[in-house]
């Protein structure tokens, strides 16, 4: 079927009309050809005129548009201005390399790790690319696929393409819609043009499917990729250390409708925590697995209306997705006295502990556990959230030979009030430490006297009963 951009542009404009853009943003089509500026070149985003064409509204127009909207930075995104995002991402952005545990952010390199097996050594693999690491330098581009599919495959295809990037304007977002297949080789070619302009790429979950989909897609086109050696952050596995541990004992509408419960990993979806994270409440979201029926409908019938909802929540997740980067990397700059809750400190000292900064990993533990300095009590510290952080309190001192530091955390932990896998942890570690290091025998033997009584597991109790016999046995001698 013969292409016509300009028809179907003229009818996405009347659809924007339709449903304007929130005050504070402004919105444009045009075709593709048309519709990209030059780099460097201001654009000002405003309706355009429509010609008459004459055609009727149901006529079934191909071709490949590309949709603009701007975020002005005085516009409010939850509880901060879009300003705010950028300066804070502007600001912190070589701490991305903390949140992803990349080595470049560790204190000393890593030890490389044995290699067991060397059959075909000198073969490559199916995927022997460098891992090229996280961005460290700006500009960075925010990109999310809309597609045909949500399992990926070679048959999928990304019929909107979602970039947004921060200027000294506000926030943009440029999305390729595809609205017909022979057109994808001309939206690729716009792609790589606009990657072109960015230094690093951020995701929410792309690493595993919107850049291994776009990527099949170059390749079948027999096109180079632009995103193979472009710098990449995945937003949602720091978002899931950080916020998987949230108290939901009052959860927002999206975990009642998905069914969380009070003491359950909170939801990491990316709607689930702008709502709690940025205080973002969306009304009449479409939901994911509507999108590529809504994509398909439009095929058969032309009828872009409901695909406005799609538009709008690619826009929405570009948004959110940058300025929960920008929070994120806020509290990797700011250091342990940076994170705002229990949760998170017990996060970064988790991350810290990966990247070998061991004095940071220390902050962060006390801070969780309430104890030191932190700006929470320790009785209103969540009761695992307090446990998780003196016990790695305690191993992380322990690996670093401060064994008496390492004692009285393991002490904390027996006062907390744990769990009994925990507790029983922390008493076999302080019999092991008055026995060998302190010398207080009697201690040592109450201490694993106790345990003994509580333990379950057949194997740790024959190790007390070991260890109790050893005891007495010395104290015999005197």
């Amino acid at each position: 079927m013969q292409t016509d951009p300009s028809r179907l542009s003229a009818r996405l404009r009347e659809l924007l009309r339709a449903t304007p853009a929130p005050a504070g943003a402004r919105d444009s089509a045009a075709p593709l050809n048309e519709g990209v500026p030059a780099a460097g070149e201001r654009r000002e985003l405003t309706y355009e005129p429509e010609e008459a064409s004459g055609l009727p509204a149901a006529a079934a127009d191909r071709g490949c548009v590309v949709l603009e909207r701007h975020y002005d930075l005085e516009m409010p995104h939850g509880r901060q201005a879009v300003a705010e995002y950028g300066e804070t991402l502007a600001r912190c952005l070589p701490s991305l390399a903390v949140l992803a545990a990349d080595e470049r952010a560790a204190a000393a390199p890593r030890e490389a790790r044995p290699v067991r097996l060397d059959w075909g050594a000198g073969r490559g693999l199916a995927d022997d690319r460098p891992r090229v690491g996280v961005p460290t330098d700006g500009p960075l581009l925010f990109f999310d696929l809309e597609t045909t599919g949500l399992s990926g495959g070679a048959g999928t295809l990304a019929f909107l393409v979602g970039c947004g990037f921060f200027d000294a304007d506000g926030f943009h977002t440029r999305q390729f819609f595809l609205s017909g297949y022979e057109a994808e080789r001309e939206l690729l070619d716009a792609l790589t043009a606009l990657t072109g302009r960015f230094k690093g790429l951020v995701t929410f979950n792309g690493r595993t499917f919107d850049v291994p989909l776009i990527e099949t897609r170059y390749l079948f086109h027999r096109l180079e990729s632009p995103f193979a050696d472009m710098p990449h952050f995945d937003m949602l596995h720091p978002a899931r250390k950080l916020w998987r541990r949230r108290n939901i004992a009052q959860p927002s509408h999206r975990e009642r409708w998905s069914g969380n419960r009070p003491g359950e990993s909170a939801s990491c979806a990316l709607g689930a925590l702008e709502e709690a994270i940025l205080g973002v409440e969306r009304f009449d979201d479409v939901p994911g697995f509507e999108i590529p029926s809504r994509y398909f409908n439009y095929l058969r019938t032309g009828d872009l209306a409901p695909l406005a909802a799609v538009f709008e929540h690619n826009r929405l997740d570009l948004l959110s997705l940058a300025a929960l980067t920008a929070i994120a990397a806020r509290m990797a700059g700011e250091g342990p006295a940076g994170a705002p809750s229990p949760h998170e400190a017990l996060a970064m000292g988790q991350i810290y502990v990966r990247l070998g900064r061991w004095d940071e990993a220390d902050a962060s533990f006390v801070r969780a556990a309430g104890l030191g300095a932190a700006p929470w009590d320790a009785r209103s510290v969540d009761r695992e959230i307090r446990a998780d952080a003196l016990r790695h309190l305690a191993i992380e001192r322990r690996r670093r030979h401060r064994y008496e530091a390492a004692a009285e955390a393991w002490r904390h932990l027996l006062e907390a009030g744990a769990g009994p896998a925990v507790t029983q942890e922390a008493r076999r570690a302080l019999a092991i430490h008055h026995e060998h290091r302190v010398r207080n025998l009697e201690e040592a033997r109450r201490l694993a006297e106790r345990a003994l009584v509580s333990e379950q597991d057949p194997v740790e109790a024959e190790a007390l009963r070991h260890r109790l016999a050893r005891l007495d046995r010395k104290l015999a001698r005197g």
